[in-house]
């Protein structure tokens, strides 16, 4: 498991103090990694929706929590730094051990509460995914996307469907827009192919449900 924020605090500093007092985002990263030995290459392989290593993304975080808690500044473009504050927090962190000073400023540990919520809920709602027939994962599907925003909603019939698994409209600005929709149980992305296949199945058979 990946170091919580308040763990990383410190450590980000201290990587500050010994590069200079400021540095670019790419020299700190391998500084705070180094402090945290655990770490293991998978942990660092995590990768976020967007593609950016979920490691890297918890230090930028961690750094915006300095800035408002007034430890950090950022004293040019694309440059990070340590404050006097800062300095000061690591001084005392050296003679009386870590403080909770900066729960004062900022909700205790509360994103660190949100992921560990967010992880046990991905893994409670997958594994209730997995446990629906066919017919109630495309009543899902359907459910969801009108939560979404999409309107008139319908299912198509199981296994005459031609690859389309529904059809809806989405409200645009003013306009509405016919749309068709697949569910598939896929581990990982849907590769490229199956996504062409969808794309031709709806090509001149969508239409809006009817009124």
């Amino acid at each position: 498991m990946l170091p919580t924020f308040h763990e990383i605090e410190i450590p980000l500093l201290n990587a500050l103090l010994e590069l200079g007092g400021e540095a670019k985002p790419k020299d700190v990263y391998p500084l705070v990694t180094e402090k945290f030995p655990q770490l293991t290459d998978e942990d660092l392989e995590i990768r976020l929706k967007h593609g950016e290593q979920k490691w890297n993304n918890r230090i930028q975080w961690v750094r915006q929590r300095l800035i408002e808690a007034g430890d950090m500044c950022s004293p040019k473009w694309g440059i990070w730094g340590i404050t006097e504050q800062g300095r000061q927090r690591i001084n005392e962190n050296a003679t009386t051990g870590p403080k909770s000073r900066n729960s004062m400023s900022t909700p205790p540990n509360l994103v660190d509460l949100y992921e560990k919520y967010e992880v046990q809920f991905r893994s409670k709602l997958l594994d209730q995914l997995h446990e629906l027939t066919p017919t109630q994962f495309e009543h899902f599907a359907r459910h969801l996307l009108a939560v979404y925003g999409f309107v008139r909603m319908s299912v198509t019939q199981i296994g005459k469907d031609g690859g389309i698994d529904g059809h809806g409209l989405l409200k645009v600005g003013l306009a509405r827009m016919a749309v068709a929709f697949q569910c598939k149980r896929w581990e990982g992305n849907v590769p490229r192919p199956e996504v062409d296949k969808f794309r031709g199945a709806i090509q001149g058979s969508i239409s809006a449900p009817s009124r």
